[in-house]
């Protein structure tokens, strides 16, 4: 099965344009101010080109679920990926929405593995991702050998510190549960704008592979 692949973090219209020609399944808008790559200015209607085919992610990191709701419907979100402390109630009411409800974990060793079994049946995938105090967009990899330990049947997407030169590397990982690949910081030409050419050049080796 082919991964679905999300670029994440995009905050300019003209660019979401076009790196939507590169046909990723998901494109990630980040609603949470202190991000550098916030697109809480963004406005609906700018991004209308972007749409056809793709699947638009909000990311959040605890927010009302209210707040999540009102940026759901205006910007006609598919999926929703929480970045915080989100309970798994939390989770569930939004999946119960109709959303693809998605929880990012920050992975710095196995134990971290231990607490996400309480997830099971609330969410429909995990992210993961470095453990930081950012809630992520650090750029930097945690290590892949761990996730032998993952062992939940929820699948997960591969993200944190993922570059241009990863694809090789990306092929090596069998993991049952890896279902996708998360894309941000590290194929920018500056935060919040991806470059066209080093996604190309990537997607289409992952493609192959």
């Amino acid at each position: 099965m082919a991964l679905s692949i999300k670029i994440c973090g995009m905050t300019h219209p003209g660019n979401i344009s076009e790196i939507a020609g590169l046909a990723p399944d998901y494109l990630g808008l980040i609603f949470h101010s202190p991000s550098p790559r916030n697109a809480c200015a963004l406005r609906p209607e700018a991004i209308e080109s972007a749409r056809a085919g793709i699947k638009l992610t909000g990311v959040f990191v605890d927010r009302q679920e209210t707040e999540v709701l009102q940026l759901a419907e205006s910007f006609r979100l598919s999926a929703v990926q929480l970045h915080g402390c989100e309970s798994p109630e939390y989770c569930r009411k939004l999946k119960g929405r109709g959303f693809e409800v998605w929880k990012a974990v920050g992975i710095e060793d196995e134990n971290d593995f231990l607490r996400m079994e309480r997830y099971a049946g609330c969410i429909d995938r995990f992210v993961f991702d470095r453990k930081s105090p950012s809630h992520g967009g650090t750029g930097v990899k945690f290590d892949w050998q761990l996730l032998r330990h993952y062992q939940l049947p929820i699948g997960f997407m591969l993200g944190g510190g993922i570059g241009p030169d990863d694809a090789e590397a990306i092929a090596c990982i069998s993991h049952p549960q890896l279902v996708g690949l998360d894309l941000n910081s590290r194929f920018e030409s500056s935060p919040g704008t991806k470059d066209y050419h080093l996604l190309d050049k990537f997607l289409t080796r992952i493609r192959k592979s």
